[in-house]
């Protein structure tokens, strides 16, 4: 199942799961782990999408499909809709960058719930129904992809959690997230058991505490990274990586390209 106009397409098939070329094009992709899951290879890094989870590749950036189970749920959307939504809500720069990574986000996780619904609900009656709906929610799309999309615009990690143990845990970490905090100390906040809060934490937000944390002093970083002239080192250790080479591979691991890389091609000032 096929939709597809000026903004993008939206793709939907549970047969013909397999693929194995190697793929990049102009469009931003988002793939939704919405009846499983699945594995996807870059030239630097395997990507692992589970239940529930979105993963975004650039414009542009090599991928392949190595594995998808039950149903391949893709949609890919253009730059200039991206760039769009970006100018009114105010971010400005060059074109938008997202970090691969895997990770759930309740906003973008219920837009894609309700597309699927929606598609499901419509099943039988004329094609021209869906078709209108899906070309009016790619609009919707980009929006919630430049609020809650990780990437190189973000200043800070889009809010995630519902739970109130969770955004405790989250609250307390984020104002000191540049000290040296372990698993024990995480759940001690929580209250709970460092394997209860471990499994609780991945389950409702799809990253391991200690994933989350990085990701978070990575994304906390970009903008002395792009805003200032301090050294990669400086900027490593101000925000809490032991040394410049974590930092500059989880840098490189998540964009593809090192921190020096990515200031001189990505600088928004």
């Amino acid at each position: 199942m096929i939709y597809q106009d000026e903004n993008g397409l939206l793709l939907l098939r549970s047969d013909k799961l397999g693929e194995r070329d190697w793929r990049s094009d102009h469009t931003y992709k988002l793939i939704f782990g919405s009846k499983g899951g699945g594995t996807y290879q870059t030239r630097y890094r395997d990507l692992t999408i589970e239940k529930r989870q979105v993963a975004i590749f650039n414009p542009s950036q090599e991928h392949k499909q190595l594995h998808m189970s039950g149903e391949k749920f893709l949609i890919e959307l253009n730059q200039k809709l991206l760039k769009n939504a970006a100018k009114e809500l105010g971010i400005s720069g060059p074109e938008m960058e997202f970090a691969t990574v895997s990770y759930y986000h309740p906003q973008l996780y219920r837009w894609a719930s309700f597309i699927r619904e929606f598609i499901d609900w419509n099943c039988g009656k004329p094609t021209e129904i869906n078709q209108l709906f899906v070309e009016n929610s790619f609009t919707q799309l980009a929006i919630l992809m430049v609020q809650y999309g990780l990437g190189q615009h973000q200043v800070t990690m889009p809010e995630v959690v519902q739970d109130e143990v969770l955004k405790r845990v989250i609250e307390a970490v984020k104002q000191s997230y540049e000290q040296d905090w372990t698993l024990s100390g995480m759940a001690e906040v929580a209250r709970l058991n460092k394997y209860q809060f471990a499994h609780l934490f991945k389950e409702r937000i799809g990253l391991s505490p200690y994933s989350w944390l990085q990701l978070y002093r990575l994304i906390r970083s970009q903008p002395a990274l792009f805003h200032s002239n301090q050294t990669v080192l400086q900027i490593a250790m101000d925000h809490g990586f032991k040394n410049v080479s974590a930092y500059v591979h989880l840098f490189k691991k998540v964009y593809g390209a090192t921190p020096s890389a990515s200031r001189r091609t990505h600088r928004f000032d």
